[in-house]
């Protein structure tokens, strides 16, 4: 395909010659790029300052238990559990090579 012009026929040729292990990444960098176009970055961008704010402000810790428990409860049995071994020094540090 030329830089000049896109067209899109040409466009979704190159999209079926693709290999179908490929598709999940293309679709990847689309969804990517239509956030980046959208006009919600800023919005987010918005989001991340205040929440930024928010993780300066002190909490109780009877306030951090209720977040903890509001957690758990939606979150639930979802969480998987890890083993002993998983969380020991030597389950951390084993070569996985």
């Amino acid at each position: 395909m030329s830089k000049a012009k896109y067209i899109p026929e040409e466009i979704l040729l190159s999209i079926k010659k693709l290999p179908q292990d490929s598709l999940g990444e293309l679709v990847n960098f689309i969804e990517y790029l239509q956030f980046k176009n959208s006009s919600e970055p800023n919005q987010n961008r918005q989001n991340y300052k205040e929440a930024e704010v928010n993780l300066t402000t002190k909490i109780t810790s009877e306030e951090s238990e209720q977040i903890i428990e509001e957690i758990l409860t939606e979150v639930g049995e979802k969480i998987p559990s890890l083993s002993d071994y998983a969380i020991s020094r030597a389950g951390i540090y084993e070569d996985h090579s």
